[in-house]
């Protein structure tokens, strides 16, 4: 069974043009969704690149951050998986990362930014109240951990780092400081998108956002049994 080409292609990708994918995945096996995953980001490259998308390769730099090889001009690209979605950033002269969470996450907020935010973060969110220290929690951890995925780092040692100012309503995250490795701290910019009800988002980029559109794929469903199919066939 091949996997099917993208319907949809875009092959024009201005610089400093963003374009954010969405996928509203189905119940997926824990077992298949490295499969499904990489069939997502497979097909979406596909429209910007003229190659199926089982011919693409990839490459990794020194921290495990892919690239696109054999492609002049290759686009830069993240992705983020989340129970019922899966978000692919996909851009021109940029370096860009996106963290993707459900907003109906609980997470134990006092404790991990006491361990993974900085001090002053820390200390604005334990002002807040329940609700609110949640859903700042969220909305500091997906700025944070997209920007980390733009440098290509991962999380961990990094997460204090880059610090945002405390914010529970949602706005675009307002870099306060990053690290050395990432300096300057005007060379980035930060955007907040819901691509779905239930779901936050934050784009990170090193440059000039120009534009950020966002696209909305039926085909999740399709590269599902697909990505079954491929595992019970192995």
């Amino acid at each position: 069974m091949m996997l099917d080409p993208a319907s949809t292609t875009i092959s024009l990708l201005h610089p400093g043009e963003v374009h954010l994918w969405w996928y509203a995945s189905p119940a997926i096996a824990p077992r298949v969704r490295r499969t499904y995953i990489d069939a997502v980001l497979r097909i979406t490259l596909s429209r910007y690149v003229a190659m199926p998308p089982q011919a693409l390769r990839f490459g990794r730099e020194s921290r495990g951050r892919p690239f696109l090889l054999d492609v002049d001009g290759a686009p830069d690209f993240n992705l983020s998986d989340t129970e019922g979605g899966t978000v692919v950033a996909v851009a021109r002269g940029l370096r860009v990362g996106i963290d993707l969470e459900r907003m109906d996450r609980q997470p134990r907020v006092q404790a991990l930014a006491k361990r993974y935010f900085g001090k002053d973060e820390a200390t604005a969110l334990a002002s807040l109240d329940g609700e609110a220290a949640r859903r700042a929690f969220l909305f500091a951890w997906t700025a944070k951990e997209s920007s980390c995925k733009a440098t290509g780092t991962g999380i961990y040692g990094w997460l204090d780092q880059w610090t945002f100012a405390c914010d529970a309503i949602g706005s675009d995250p307002r870099l306060t400081q990053v690290p050395t490795d990432a300096a300057p701290l005007a060379a980035w910019q930060h955007r907040r998108v819901a691509p779905a009800e239930g779901y936050t988002a934050v784009l990170a980029a090193k440059g000039s956002i120009g534009s950020l559109s966002m696209y909305r794929s039926n085909e999740a469903q399709a590269i599902a049994a697909w990505a079954e199919h491929r595992v019970q066939s192995e």
